[in-house]
C-alpha cells in the first residue's frame, strides 16, 4: 500500500470507531455493560464499557486489510489479544476470580512470547559490569514483564482520559523509534492502533463541551491494549546490536508512569497490612485529585510526565548516556517516590 492508501485506511478506521462508539453506548446500557459509580468510583451515572470491544476489532480489521500478516505474526498476536478482550469483557459484566485472571494472563503472555517470537534475551549493560544476558531465563523474564505491565496499565485507568493519553504517549514514542531507524512498516502498524485510541479519547477525555467521559475502556480494553503495548515494546528492544530499535532500559523509561505508581501503591498496601491487589484510591491520579486537581488537570500533568520520561528513554542513549546511568536514574525516581508514599502512610 502507498502512503495515500494508509491515510484513507486510517481515516476510515477513525470514522468507523466514532460511529461504533456513538451507537454502541445505548446498546451497552441496554445489556448492562456499564461501570456504575460506588466505592472508589465517583463518576456520575453508569458509563458504557465499550472502549476495548471497539478499539481492538477495528485495529484487527485495519491490520488484516493492510496485509500486515506478512510482516507480523498477526494471527497469533490478535488471537491472544482477543482472549484477553473476552476475559476482560466477562470481568466487566460480572466477576472473574483474581487467580483465574492471573492464570489467563500468564498463559496469554507465554503464548505471545513463544509463538509470536518476542523475548528479551539481553538487557544490555544495565549495571555497569557488562551485558546482562538472560540466557535460559529470557522467556520467563519476558512473560513476567508482560503480566506486570498488563496489571500496571489496568490500574492506571482511573481518571477520564488518563489511560488513553498514556497509551498515545507510549505508542507514540515507539512509532518515533521505529520510524527514525527505517522500521516504517512497524511504525505504520502502531499508528493504525493509535487511530481507534484517538477516536476513543473523543468520548473518554474531558475538554470544552465534553465535561465528562461517556465511554470507558473497561478491563477488556486496558488488558488487551497493554498486551499490544508490551508486544511492540519488546519487539523494539529484543535484538542486540544494529537491529535493536531501543535499548531495554529505554522501555523502562517509557513505562515509568504505570510501573512506578503500581509498585509504590503495592508497598503502601503491604505496609498497611492489606493485600497488594486491593482496590482503593492510593494511585497517583487519585492523590492528585484528592489534593484539589481537577480530572482534566490530573490527566494533563501525568500525560506530560509520560511524554518527558519517554523522551529521556528514547533520546538519552542517542546522546551517549550509558545504560547503567539511565537505570540508576530511573531507580532514584522509583525509590524516591515509593519512600515518599510510605512516609505519608
Amino acid at each position: 500500500m502507498n502512503a495515500e492508501s494508509y491515510y484513507i485506511l486510517g481515516l476510515t478506521g477513525f470514522i468507523s470507531c466514532i460511529i461504533l462508539f456513538f451507537f454502541g453506548k445505548k446498546a451497552a446500557i441496554s445489556i448492562g455493560l456499564v461501570d456504575a459509580p460506588g466505592g472508589r468510583k465517583n463518576h456520575q451515572g453508569a458509563i458504557p464499557l465499550i472502549g476495548g470491544i471497539v478499539i481492538v476489532p477495528v485495529f484487527a480489521a485495519l491490520m488484516l486489510y493492510a496485509g500486515f500478516q506478512e510482516v507480523l505474526p498477526l494471527y497469533g498476536l490478535l488471537g491472544a489479544t482477543f482472549i484477553l478482550l473476552l476475559m476482560g469483557l466477562q470481568d466487566d459484566r460480572g466477576h472473574i476470580l483474581p487467580w483465574v485472571r492471573f492464570i489467563i494472563q500468564i498463559w496469554v503472555a507465554s503464548f505471545v512470547v513463544v509463538e509470536c517470537g518476542v523475548e528479551l534475551t539481553n538487557l544490555g549493560n544495565l549495571f555497569g559490569f557488562g551485558d546482562a544476558d538472560l540466557r535460559w531465563g529470557s522467556k520467563i523474564f519476558s512473560v513476567v514483564c508482560l503480566v506486570l505491565l498488563m496489571n500496571a496499565i489496568n490500574m492506571l485507568d482511573g481518571v477520564d482520559g488518563l489511560l488513553g493519553c498514556f497509551l498515545m504517549a507510549a505508542f507514540g514514542w515507539l512509532v518515533f523509534a521505529f520510524w527514525s531507524v527505517g522500521g516504517t512498516q512497524i511504525a505504520i502498524a502502531i499508528l493504525l492502533l493509535l487511530v481507534p485510541i484517538l477516536a476513543y479519547l473523543f468520548f473518554n477525555a474531558r475538554y470544552p463541551f465534553h465535561p465528562k467521559a461517556s465511554i470507558f475502556l473497561g478491563d477488556a480494553g486496558s488488558l488487551s491494549l497493554a498486551l499490544l503495548l508490551g508486544y511492540f515494546a519488546i519487539l523494539s528492544a529484543q535484538n542486540v546490536g544494529n537491529d535493536q530499535i531501543l535499548q531495554p532500559v529505554s522501555i523502562i523509561w517509557i513505562m515509568t508512569l504505570p510501573v512506578v505508581d503500581t509498585f509504590a501503591v503495592f508497598f503502601v498496601r503491604v505496609k498497611q497490612g492489606r493485600s497488594p491487589f486491593d482496590a482503593d484510591r492510593l494511585h497517583t491520579h487519585y492523590k492528585l485529585i484528592d489534593h484539589g486537581f481537577s480530572s482534566a488537570k490530573t490527566t494533563f500533568l501525568l500525560f506530560c510526565f509520560a511524554i518527558i520520561t519517554g523522551a529521556v528513554g528514547v533520546f538519552a542513549p542517542r546522546f551517549g548516556v550509558p545504560e547503567y546511568v539511565l537505570l540508576y536514574g530511573w531507580a532514584i525516581i522509583w525509590l524516591g517516590y515509593t519512600a515518599h508514599r510510605l512516609k505519608h502512610v
